[in-house]
């Protein structure tokens, strides 16, 4: 395998990010470049790579302690969404990182978060004669609507109670002269992101303590941003009142999919529920757009409302064989 390292693996992005859309039953979002590179240089303690390139894929990883065991982990871990073993062929893929790892000594264990139960990559990592054993650790849990049907499709899906309070909000809100923009396509990315953290700083998040106007999350997100508008990725919508912005949502497609990413809004506008027909609004582009699903992210208890099924990865854990 070919030695990589974060310049090198953003210089192949492309040839990176074919190689997860390739790759079965993982988050291919959450383990695409834009996410995994972003999280690598702003949210993760600085660490020496370890990423190789194969014939039959990557292994997106980076070298690490743990206590004070040398470990591989992924260039994302503050979730542990990311599946770091990208290819099609699953089974040769391990089989290359296996002989690979088996001739380093450097290492006790290895984390391999974002891999589905009795899925390809459980059964190609659990196979017998493996440099390694396997522990099971924790599990992650994404909620995701279909877009099949378009808007009515979707909304036929929800409960009659939900489908009454969003209308409700929708009709205050459009007595009220509130409007809504896209904008995932405006060419300065910094200028569009000054424009988000301008209504994130003023929402109920951000004077919690909890929002990403400034810290990590502010870096990360402005990472991400421009290289999704490199690729045509992102999509970011506004609300607006009298000329001002007062809520915004911000998501990315990939491979068809819409990963929802953060949404917010001004706090004087709660009562117009803002946050809930940014995303209506959303959906309504994305259903012109033919994406054919909506991952909401990880578990927060409002999503089930929207969402009609659940996705759920394991974090598996490489305990070398010595």
């Amino acid at each position: 395998m070919e030695p990589l390292g974060l310049a090198e693996l953003s210089a192949c992005a492309d040839q990176f990010d074919d190689a997860v859309s390739l790759s079965p039953d993982i988050d291919r979002f959450c383990s695409s470049s834009a996410w995994v590179l972003s999280a690598a240089e702003t949210l993760m303690s600085p660490r020496a790579s370890a990423i190789q390139r194969g014939e039959h894929g990557f292994f997106a990883v980076m070298k690490s302690t743990h206590g004070e065991l040398p470990c591989f982990e992924p260039l994302e871990l503050a979730w542990g969404l990311a599946c770091p073993l990208l290819g099609r062929d699953v089974e040769a893929l391990v089989d290359e990182v296996a002989d690979h790892l088996a001739q380093r000594t450097d290492w006790i264990g290895c984390l391999i978060p974002g891999v589905t139960r009795d899925g390809p990559h459980q059964r190609a990592l659990t196979r017998a004669g493996r440099p390694w054993y396997v522990l099971h650790n924790a599990t992650t849990q994404r909620h995701i609507a279909s877009l099949d049907g378009g808007v009515d499709g979707f909304l036929r899906r929800r409960s009659a109670n939900f489908r009454k309070s969003l209308h409700k909000s929708l009709r205050a809100a459009r007595a009220a002269g509130i409007e809504f923009e896209t904008a995932g396509h405006a060419p300065d990315s910094a200028a569009l992101y000054e424009r988000i953290m301008a209504v994130e700083a003023g929402s109920w998040k951000s004077l919690a303590g909890v929002g990403i106007s400034e810290g990590a999350m502010r870096d990360f997100y402005a990472a991400m941003l421009p290289r999704l508008q490199a690729k045509g990725r992102a999509r970011v919508m506004f609300a607006r009142h009298q000329d001002a912005d007062i809520g915004y949502i911000m998501g990315a497609v990939f491979d068809g999919e819409y990963r929802g990413l953060q949404f917010s809004y001004q706090q004087p506008y709660a009562r117009y529920s803002i946050g809930s027909l940014c995303q209506l609004h959303q959906i309504e582009a994305l259903c012109e757009e033919g994406v054919r699903s909506y991952d909401l992210g990880t578990e927060v208890p409002y999503k089930a409302r929207w969402a009609e099924r659940t996705f759920l990865t394991e974090l598996l854990i490489l305990v070398r064989d010595v």
